[in-house]
This record gives C-alpha cells, sequence and structure tokens, in this order.
C-alpha cells in the first residue's frame, strides 16, 4: 500500500480530489486544518489537509446499501419462497445466503460507527499529534478496541495511559557492556548530516577522558573525502588526548587494529553518504567489515517516518546491531522514530541532544522516548522499576 497526503478548500472538495486521483481504493484516515498561500506570513487562507493510504490490489466492491434491515429480512424469505421447484433450490439458496452477508456486514458496519467512543477519537489525534506512523497508530487503537472494556474506553485518562505503557512495551533497548575482551570495535555508519563524527568523539570522551578509572581508547576515521572531517575528529583528539589514525584501505584498517589490540575500545567514524550512493556504501561495507567488532547505524531524529524506515532498509546490508539516534533536542515529536524502531524490529544503543561533547550523550533508555511524548501521564519512577536493569545516563562517564 502507498500513502498520501492531499489539501482542498473544503472537505467536499479534498473528498473528491482523493477520490479521482486515488479511485475507490483510498481510505482517508486523518483530517486537519491548515494555512497555505499568502505572502511572509500574510493574506494565508485556511484549507483542510487529508492522509491516508490506498491499497494495489483491487478491493471487494462494497455491499449494498441498506436502509431498513428489517424488510431486507422480509425481502429474503419472500425470496426464499419464490421458486420452491428442485432446480431452483440451489440457486435461490446461495442468492438467500448472499443477501445474508451483505446484510451482516452492512449492519456490523453501522454498529461499529454508532459505537465508536469519543475517547478513540481522542487517541487517534493525539497519537497523530505526537507523530506517529498511520501503522502503528492502528495497532494501538486495535489494541485499545480489542483490550479495554466499554466502561474503560469512557475514562479517557484511563486510556491514554494504558497506551503509554503499550508505547513503552515498543521501544527496544540494545543491549551493551562495556566490560568486554579487548579491544572492543564500535563502528557508526549512517547517512551525511546526521553528527556521526561528534557522536564518535562523545563515545570517545565518555570513556576515554571522563570515565574513573579512564578507559584506553583509541578512534580511527575513514572519512578523508570530507574537507574539514578529519581535522575535526583529530582535533578532538588532540584536546582528550585520545589517538586517531586515518585509513582508506583495508589493508590499512587491518594494521590500525592490530596496533590497537591491547586498547579497551576502538571506535570508527565513517563517510557520510546518502544510503543510495551505493558504490561509496560498498566502500564503506568493506572497510567496517574487516574492522569486525559492532556496527551501529546514526540516524537523526528530525527525519521523516518514511524517510527514516527507507534508512533502516537502505543499511540493512551492514548488519548493523543497533541504531544511535541523535538531535533529540532538535524535535518537538519522537512518534516518527518509536514508530520506524517499532516497524522495522530495530533497538537504540544511544541518544545524543546536543553538541556538547561528552555531556549530550547518553545510553539509550525506555524513558528517555517515553518523556518527550506530549498528552500521555507517564510515571518516570514506575517505568525505571518495570524496566529493571535498564542503563541510567551515564554521559559523565557512570555505569550501574
Amino acid at each position: 500500500m502507498d500513502f498520501f497526503v492531499e489539501q482542498g478548500i473544503t472537505d467536499q472538495a479534498v473528498q473528491a480530489l482523493v477520490r479521482n486521483k486515488y479511485g475507490e481504493r483510498a481510505r482517508i484516515m486523518s483530517r486537519k486544518e491548515v494555512r497555505t498561500g499568502g505572502f511572509l506570513g500574510l493574506f494565508q487562507k485556511t484549507a483542510i489537509e487529508v492522509s491516508g493510504y490506498y491499497a494495489h490490489t483491487p478491493v471487494r466492491p462494497a455491499a449494498r446499501a441498506v436502509q431498513n434491515p428489517e424488510e431486507e429480512r422480509k425481502k429474503i424469505l419472500q425470496a426464499a419462497r419464490a421458486d420452491e421447484s428442485p432446480a431452483g433450490d440451489a440457486a435461490n439458496l446461495s442468492a438467500v445466503l448472499r443477501e445474508i452477508r451483505d446484510l451482516k456486514q452492512v449492519v456490523a458496519e453501522k454498529d461499529h460507527a454508532a459505537v465508536l467512543p469519543d475517547s478513540i477519537r481522542s487517541l487517534e489525534k493525539l497519537l497523530q499529534d505526537n507523530d506517529f506512523s498511520i501503522g502503528y497508530a492502528d495497532e494501538i487503537i486495535r489494541r485499545a478496541r480489542g483490550e479495554l472494556t466499554m466502561e474503560e474506553l469512557d475514562d479517557f485518562d484511563l486510556v491514554a495511559g494504558r497506551v503509554a505503557g503499550w508505547i513503552a512495551e515498543t521501544v527496544r533497548i540494545h543491549p551493551w557492556d562495556a566490560n568486554t575482551s579487548r579491544p572492543r570495535v564500535f563502528s557508526l555508519v549512517g547517512p551525511t548530516g546526521v553528527g556521526k563524527t561528534t557522536t564518535i568523539a562523545k563515545l570517545a570522551a565518555m570513556y576515554g577522558a571522563v570515565a574513573d578509572p579512564p578507559y584506553d581508547v583509541r578512534m580511527i576515521t575513514i572519512d578523508s573525502y570530507r574537507i574539514g572531517a578529519m581535522q575535526q575528529i583529530q582535533k578532538y583528539g588532540e584536546i582528550m588526548n585520545i589517538p586517531v589514525s586515518v585509513v582508506e584501505t583495508r589493508a590499512e584498517m587491518q594494521k590500525q587494529l592490530a596496533l590497537s589490540r591491547d586498547a579497551d575500545f576502538v571506535f570508527i567514524d565513517t563517510i557520510g553518504k546518502s544510503p543510495r550512493d551505493f558504490g561509496r556504501l560498498a566502500e564503506v561495507h568493506e572497510l567496517v567489515s574487516a574492522a569486525g567488532g559492532e556496527i551501529h547505524l546514526a540516524v537523526s531524529a528530525t527525519t521523516k517516518g518514511a524517510d527514516l524506515r527507507e534508512i533502516l532498509r537502505q543499511f540493512e546490508p551492514f548488519g548493523y546491531d543497533g541504531v544511535v539516534v541523535t538531535k533529540l533536542d532538535e524535535t518537538a515529536n519522537i512518534g516518527n522514530i518509536v514508530s520506524a524502531m517499532h516497524e522495522k524490529r530495530k533497538s537504540v544503543s544511544f541518544i545524543t541532544d546536543g553538541q556538547r561533547v561528552p555531556q549530550d550523550l547518553e545510553r539509550a533508555r525506555v524513558e528517555s522516548f517515553m518523556k518527550r511524548l506530549h498528552g500521555f501521564p507517564v510515571n518516570r519512577r514506575e517505568l525505571e522499576i518495570q524496566y529493571d536493569g535498564t542503563p541510567e545516563q551515564i554521559d559523565r562517564g557512570y555505569e550501574e
């Protein structure tokens, strides 16, 4: 299926546009008023924006409208008696069964619409306001309708609290243990502009400059293409007194790792390129494969949901172990991140929420995402108890 977003002056206009453009396969999931046009913020007009999806396969023809169910039942019985000859029995029975199925479907659809609680409508809007994907929101709403009683659905605070717990359950945290065999190799890959070099510097500082006692840390960069990239990470290394090496070939990578065999950590910064630049991605893949160890994918929290899912898919060949979510401080909503991670079954290892080295880096925790939800009651203490063993913030070098 594909998703769409369309605008029109009125509800009728945008609905007609959707029907003409996508046909009967289109399903509208949400609606909101937006401001469009104008100049420098002046003379803007109100428009209606809808979003939804449409299937590629033809949908089953809708059952014909039934105005009076009781009258329809009478017609069905009359049709059943109309021809009592043996030859017509089978045909009449088939027709009767079709009529009954159509009638049941129409009645069920009317009942469904009639009993839809206001809390479900409010929940749909709350999920939309937090930027959750349509698929994720549908999954949550189906669970609410399936697990909560009608009495519970009348209490929106109860519904929101229960849903907050379900959202927390979908956030996967990548396990991390600093005390493993040496050296622990950590390669960070990802598209350009997500802050990989700064994140590598933060990780190196966390373990090599701030931890007490400090670990023996090395940094390697394979990004010799961007102007200033090599100088940036070398400057970080100079300030933190952490050795930095530059490699461009598989042989050089293996040589540097051999020289670092007594180190505790080796953090590897990589080239930032579009996930569609397959030639450059192949070069990165060859070098990080030669390095071994763990591979983590860096993505920005400001990325649109559809683009996030595409990035996660395009970097699948790397076999990345976890995801580092950067720039959480630059977005008001985290539904896009939670949705994409859940739909792709990925876990989060670290998050960054600023440019300071090393302060604005922490181990990923369920609470880190939940506290950024809007409109949902979140009990931070209960989350800590429920997810016992989830690492606390260690951006100053402390670990549980």
